[in-house]
């Protein structure tokens, strides 16, 4: 390919000097008397190179010399074209940076040449007349044109096909699309170059010079100005990118919409698919959806939202888009984040129900275990002297068993209220639940329920008669969640955390309690008092650790205790 770019430019180099060379433009009589219009012309079409016009947005560029060559052939024919092109070429060469070889320059003249040489010929061939401008001859400047044109544009799309693996059609259709008004200004500024000429040669081209140096300085500043604003664009972008929020903009004038990276981040989707749900809304967080499409405005209502990663709670407001000293275009929405603020206001409030409970737990002490224990003596009193139909009459064996009932729960309620804290001793988790496994040795016999232990033997810090506690209320439930038959499984991994998860076959707990399964009180049986899971966080926490419900189904529950290494 780099061979066959290489020839193509030597042979059209070759072919456009050849024809130069061939007309010899310098024969011409009326040229030789010229030299100032000449070097006047050639120094208009190096300026016109030089001070090129900007087109945002998109950066392009183009000149206005070739309207001077096509001008000249309408009024002063092809030697005079050739000529300024000559001595052009020669100015630009040794004036611009020596970025371009000269063997691209003479490769520029020649394709320049060859355009000239096929604008002229169809300019006559068309029955144009040298030297005259009218209506008349429109035709003759449209084929004119079209040869400049087409000529260009093959050579190029040629040329850069080449030297690139892009496919001809698709380079020769962009070089259409991107030449076609570039051109369409060129034929119209040498026409009226060409009027100007008829009229004063010198004078046309100082005015017109002056109005097309005016025009590349203003696009020039214009480009300018538009760059700053698009800098000052994308500044701003790259600000609400930055933020924590989610925001949307709807410009209701243009239908555009702003959505910045919070807002695809917090909704789990991309662009497209939000304005889609924007434009058509949807059946799934319908609710949030239509907020957000409503010509109401709002603060701070809270929403729920369900995603691929979990139900969010957002913070949703919404005014009206407004531009200074104008009326509102559209609006803006943006949206925080609130789950975390959210869970840690249900734990605070949990504090507070827990400090309240211990208050009352503490009064409780004061007021229930006395007058229980006097009633409690008593009654084992009467257990111990009346007649066995006596007890059995007034039922002491059942209010016995009550009131150790209510002396456990006030157990309960103290140890919450006040948690003792923890005398930690280098201890093994697996040690500690072979101790608690033969207490419910017999249960789990009764039960046929089978137990498989698989934990890690590392040293951790803990209080074995807490830790007890703990396993043992956890065991309890799992015992109690099943039928006879089932599983229960304790196992263990080690990260950064000593990570021991505790299975069971039960019948799962339900989807509505599990969030608020550690709250007290909380219970999923009839007799239960709702504070065992609660004793059991409580005691984990002052372990520096964490409990969490792993998954829960029908197929069984998990728990997941994670205790801190002390290394």
């Amino acid at each position: 390919m780099k061979r066959l770019f290489a020839i193509y430019v030597t042979l059209i180099s070759l072919l456009g000097c050849a024809l130069f060379l061939y007309t010899w433009p310098f024969s011409d009589v009326n040229v030789q008397n010229e030299w100032f219009l000449l070097l006047l012309f050639a120094g208009a079409a190096v300026l016109l190179s030089r001070y090129t016009i900007y087109l945002p947005p998109n950066g392009n560029t183009f000149t206005l010399e070739s309207s001077v060559y096509l001008a000249l052939l309408f009024t002063h024919g092809l030697h005079f074209s050739l000529i300024i092109l000559l001595i052009s070429s020669f100015v630009m060469y040794f004036w611009y940076p020596r970025k371009t070889s000269w063997f691209n320059h003479v490769f520029n003249f020649s394709v320049y040449t060859m355009m000239i040489f096929g604008s002229y010929y169809a300019y006559i061939v068309f029955g144009g007349v040298v030297g005259k401008v009218s209506i008349y001859y429109f035709g003759a400047y449209i084929a004119s044109f079209a040869a400049f044109f087409v000529l260009n544009v093959l050579l190029m799309t040629i040329y850069f096909s080449l030297r690139s693996s892009t496919e001809f059609r698709l380079i020769l259709l962009n070089t259409i699309k991107e030449l076609i008004y570039i051109y369409m200004v060129e034929l119209t500024a040498s026409l009226i170059l060409a009027i100007l000429f008829v009229f004063d040669t010198i004078f046309g081209l100082l005015l017109y010079m002056f109005i097309m140096l005016l025009l590349s300085a203003v696009f020039r500043q214009y480009s300018h100005l538009y760059e700053r604003l698009a800098d000052d664009k994308a500044y701003i972008e790259k600000l609400l990118n930055s933020l924590p929020i989610g925001i949307i903009t709807m410009d209701e004038t243009r239908s555009d919409y702003f959505i910045n990276k919070s807002a695809m981040l917090l909704l789990c989707l991309d662009q497209r698919k939000i304005k889609e749900k924007i434009r058509e809304g949807s059946e799934e967080n319908s609710l949030f959806w239509n907020l957000l499409t409503s010509q109401d405005s709002f603060q701070q209502v809270k929403i729920s939202y369900d995603s691929d990663e979990g139900e969010r709670e957002f913070l949703v407001s919404k005014t009206d888009l407004i531009i200074p000293h104008k009326e509102p275009i559209g609006r803006i929405i943006f949206f925080l984040d609130v789950t975390e603020a959210e869970k840690i206001s249900r734990r605070i409030h949990q504090s507070e129900k827990l400090a309240l409970m211990g208050e009352m737990a503490a009064k409780a002490a004061h007021e229930i275990r006395n007058p229980l224990a006097v009633i409690h003596g008593f009654l084992a009193f009467m257990n111990e002297n009346l007649h066995e139909r006596d007890r059995e009459q007034y039922h002491i064996p059942l209010l016995l068993k009550e009131i150790d009932r209510i002396n456990a729960i006030v157990e309960d309620m103290l140890l919450i209220a006040k948690p003792s804290a923890p005398v930690m001793k280098e201890a093994y988790m697996e040690t500690i639940v072979q101790d608690v496994l033969s207490l419910f040795e017999q249960t789990l016999e009764a039960k046929n329920i089978r137990v498989h232990v698989r934990l890690d033997h590392v040293p951790l810090q803990l209080d074995s008669k807490q830790m007890m506690q703990v396993l043992y209320n956890l065991l309890h439930n799992s015992i109690e969640a099943m039928e006879e038959g089932g599983t229960i499984c304790i196992y263990s991994d080690v990260d950064e955390t000593y990570n021991m998860y505790m299975y069971d076959s039960g019948s799962g707990i339900p989807t509505h309690m599990q969030e608020t399964i550690f709250e007290p009180f909380i219970t999923t049986k009839s007799s239960g008092t709702g504070l065992g899971l609660t004793i059991v966080k409580r005691i984990i926490e002052n372990h520096g650790g964490t409990i969490a419900l792993h998954n829960s189904s029908e197929q069984g529950t998990t728990f997941v205790i994670k205790l801190p290494i002390r290394r």
